[in-house]
């Protein structure tokens, strides 16, 4: 995972939660009506939920 649009400012949340650049996480699944989409990562299996405008800034790549 990476981070896309420098020029803009992270919403300090992803960064609170410890979502940073390298972070291996999973897509659990995205709430009905363009919701939220929820995560899990970390040793600890944290979950977060990241609304589209927080979602924008990630930049995801399958694990091979």
């Amino acid at each position: 995972m990476g981070y896309e649009n420098d020029d803009l400012k992270m919403p300090n949340k992803i960064i609170e939660m410890g979502l940073l650049p390298d972070t291996t996480f999973k897509i659990l699944y995205q709430a009905p009506f363009s919701g939220p989409l929820y995560v899990e990562f970390g040793d600890e299996k944290s979950r977060i939920a990241l609304r589209e405008e927080e979602a924008r800034f990630i930049v995801v790549q399958p694990l091979t």
